[in-house]
């Protein structure tokens, strides 16, 4: 074997080693992405359930969001632990949607706050004051659903 078929020989074999390598890190990353697909929609899912168990778990609070829903008269601290309760809530929505998980998240539950009176009020609140940092794609989506819902209503 000359020097000449050698040379040829192992570059062969190292363009090998390269697509082999390259199959290899693409099929790494596809699973890298997968997980942390994964653990993103874990963390909303965790962060959904954790909202709604402090419904659950506390019955004053619970009281709290059906009153403040229903726009009953609420004291000034009352006002602001709902208002709170809901920044909790949209923000964890908007997470949602900025981090592509939002398909755990249905239109039907941001509808339902939207359709009540308190919820409406929140949220006409919050666009005007921008009181919680919400991202503007977040926004027109919530305002779409706002939309249809008075839509329907008329």
């Amino acid at each position: 074997m000359n020097w000449e078929a050698i040379g040829a020989l192992a570059d062969s074999v190292g363009v090998i080693v390269v697509i082999v390598t390259l199959i290899y890190l693409t099929i790494q990353l596809r699973q890298n992405t997968k997980a942390i697909k994964h653990s993103t929609d874990r963390g909303v899912f965790d962060d959904a359930n954790k909202w709604m168990f402090t419904l659950i778990e506390n019955p004053e609070i619970a009281e709290l969001y059906v009153s403040g829903m229903q726009d009953e008269k609420l004291t000034s601290s009352e006002k602001l632990r709902f208002s709170l309760l809901l920044n909790t809530l949209f923000v964890h929505w908007n997470h949602a949607f900025e981090t592509g998980a939002f398909e755990i998240v249905n239109n039907s539950q941001i509808k339902g706050v939207l359709s009540r009176p308190g919820g409406a009020a929140y949220w006409n609140r919050t666009l005007v004051s921008e009181s919680i940092s919400l991202s503007d794609g977040f926004i027109a989506h919530v305002n779409a659903l706002d939309n249809e819902l008075k839509r329907v209503e008329s």
